[in-house]
């Protein structure tokens, strides 16, 4: 899937999933790499398993789901077929650590940090799901 594609997909998949606000960005998508360090690993790991959960969500809405058994379709077949983002939260966390060891790397926000890690895991030729 192309770069554009992606981020069409991610635009759709945050205008379903978050309301719109006439306040502030919300701190989850400010998040970088300072914040990222602050977090304890408890909050890490669950930071990581909600982003996946909802890129999963967001990717079972596009692809028709329409209610709550076709969202349970989708994902049950997603699961089998591939996710967009495909590895453990373990996985990822380990990557931005080692993203964001890089101290010039660090005021990179939290969602592209996920992206970018995912990207290179996907051309990473030894690299198993």
């Amino acid at each position: 899937m192309g770069i554009r594609a992606f981020w069409v997909a991610v635009t759709a998949g945050l205008g379903i999933l978050v309301t719109p606000r006439t306040g502030p960005v919300p701190e989850w998508l400010r998040l970088d790499g300072r914040g990222w360090a602050a977090l304890s690993p408890d909050a890490q790991q669950a930071y990581l398993a909600g982003f996946l959960a909802g890129g999963a969500t967001a990717q079972a809405l596009e692809a028709g789901a329409a209610d709550s058994a076709g969202l349970y379709r989708a994902l049950d077949s997603l699961s089998r077929a591939g996710f967009r983002f495909p590895y453990s939260p373990n996985v990822y966390g380990a990557r931005v650590h080692d993203f964001y060891w890089y101290v010039d790397q660090r005021p990179q926000p939290l969602w592209y940090v996920l992206w970018e890690v995912n990207h290179r895991l996907h051309e990473s030729p030894g690299v198993r799901q």
